[in-house]
């Protein structure tokens, strides 16, 4: 029992010092879900069971050093949450730990759950094994048995056309399929591509070839198709993507899933330069509904493998993923967001002069959500500043060019941290995604700020994410701005958001 233990009052007193500095750390969200301590990586697992939203997602524990006696390593583990409504989740023991016969000297890398699996069923890549699957003892999800067969699809030779790496997997009329790795060698795939595999006993698995062909108009060569997650979405399928070069991106396939191969028809990002999503995953709940999730990485200086500060690493907010009228993507924040409001503010129309500011006194802060509805027929473009200081030393920029047809995250004045890097020069630090309006069309920006987390959803079809890190106190501000004309705001609304995390 734990009360015997020696160690005990050192346990309790380094969990309170945790605590404390987790209280005390401006930059830790309040409503997005994150690790109770620690750094996470990609999320590795989503599915809707027995009445609830299961999240599986890469942690890190230490472990002797076998090599360094009396230092730690790290290795990587599956850690388990899960919620009835989206919003407050509960910690479960970690899911898949690695072996202690030393075969996964790093642990558990990534992989997902086999969508419509009999039995709830974890996929997964076994470092220096390959392919491994898991299955649930109980209802809960708590307990899972590794195969004894593991790894079911060793690592990969030089000759092989295959590569093994993260794979995701789904259950179709009594027969197992699995994407397997992120490239595939065969030529005339060049670029990303995976590599279908295929079971009826989750144990002997058939390369059946490449799953699909890029292309060099949508992808270039050397991105690659890491941590796939496939599954249907309105009359098409949906391939979705982490990308490793550059690292950190996040993109997506639209087409037509048929004969076991995988036709593309659109090709889309949901990261560009500058942003934080990555390592994305998805589930169908029980109302039909796909729910995406996604890894938002730190920009500032953190350890990948032994993590350095109390914690790292936020989950996106709960996106629902539909299929439009026109065939591209509709990106939206759940609707059960709404239940944390707190201390709503509607503002009437607000003018915003030609090249000017208006500050929205009634509305400041670091932990809310802002509906802006902006009429643009006369600007260059339009947006909103937020997390703004009196004097502009710190600021973030939502931009919306109609002419450029792009929105826009400025964050050269984000921080006055000089450590935060967003992978170019802070000074000329922005992320940039591609947008177009309708004629006569008004901008709805729908942004959620969460201390260090930004999440801009633009009319429903778009969605920007950022980490950003204001250092002074005063940074709270959000300012209407209007370049090359006049704009007006027919709709400002506000409301500060309930905390749910647990410190």
């Amino acid at each position: 029992m734990s009360e015997d233990r020696a160690d005990l009052p050192q346990l309790i007193r380094g969990a309170r010092d945790l605590r404390t500095l987790l209280w005390q750390d401006p930059h830790r969200p309040r409503y997005h879900f994150l690790p109770p301590e620690g750094l996470f990586n990609d999320a590795n697992g989503a599915l809707y069971w027995n009445g609830r939203y299961h999240l599986f997602y890469l942690a890190r524990t230490s472990v002797p050093d076998p090599d360094h006696a009396g230092e730690e390593d790290w290795v990587a583990l599956w850690d388990h949450a899960s919620s009835r409504d989206l919003l407050h989740w509960v910690y479960h023991p970690p899911a898949l730990l690695p072996p202690t016969d030393g075969s996964m000297p790093k642990g558990v890398y990534s992989g997902g759950v086999i969508r419509n699996a009999p039995r709830p069923t974890l996929i997964y890549h076994g470092h220096k094994l390959g392919t491994c699957v898991a299955v649930a003892e109980d209802d809960d999800l708590i307990r899972w048995t590794p195969l004894a067969a593991n790894p079911v699809i060793p690592l990969h030779t030089d000759d092989d056309e295959f590569v093994v790496f993260d794979p995701c997997g789904w259950y179709q009329d009594g027969v197992y399929y699995a994407l397997i790795g992120n490239k595939n060698r065969r030529p005339g795939h060049e670029g990303d591509c995976t590599s279908l595999f295929r079971s009826t006993d989750l144990t002997d698995w058939t390369y059946l070839g490449p799953f699909y062909r890029s292309k060099r108009e949508w992808t270039d060569e050397i991105e690659d198709a890491a941590c796939p997650d496939f599954y249907p979405l309105g009359d098409k399928h949906m391939l979705l993507l982490h990308g490793h070069r550059p690292y950190g991106q996040c993109h997506y396939y639209l087409g037509r899933y048929q004969g076991e191969r995988f036709h593309p028809e659109l090709h889309g990002r949901m990261n560009w330069p500058g942003g934080q999503l990555s390592g994305p995953e998805s589930l169908i709940d029980d109302r039909g509904r796909n729910i995406f999730f996604g890894w938002v990485r730190e920009a500032r200086p953190t350890s990948f493998w032994k993590p350095d500060r109390s914690w790292a690493s936020v989950m996106s907010l709960p996106r629902l993923m539909t299929l439009r009228d026109d065939g591209t993507l509709g990106i939206e924040p759940v609707p059960e967001l709404e239940a944390l409001r707190l201390h709503g503010r509607d503002l009437s129309s607000v003018a915003v002069p030609a090249d000017d500011e208006v500050t929205l006194e009634p509305i400041l802060g670091d932990c809310m959500e802002l509906y802006l509805e902006l009429d643009v027929s006369e600007a260059r473009e339009v947006g909103v500043a937020v997390r703004s200081s009196p004097n502009d030393e710190e600021r973030t920029e939502i931009t919306v060019n109609p002419e450029r047809e792009t929105v826009r995250v400025d964050l050269g004045r984000s921080t006055l941290d000089p450590a935060v890097d967003y992978g170019v020069p802070l000074e000329a630090a922005s992320q940039v995604a591609p947008f177009s309006l309708g004629d006569g069309e008004a901008v709805r920006l729908r942004v959620f700020l969460d201390r260090s987390v930004l999440e801009v959803f633009v009319n429903g079809r778009q969605c920007l994410t950022n980490r950003i890190y204001p250092t002074r106190g005063d940074s709270t501000g959000v300012r209407l701005f209007a370049r090359g004309g006049r704009a007006e705001a027919r709709i400002v609304k506000a409301w500060d958001m309930e905390q749910v995390s647990p410190w």
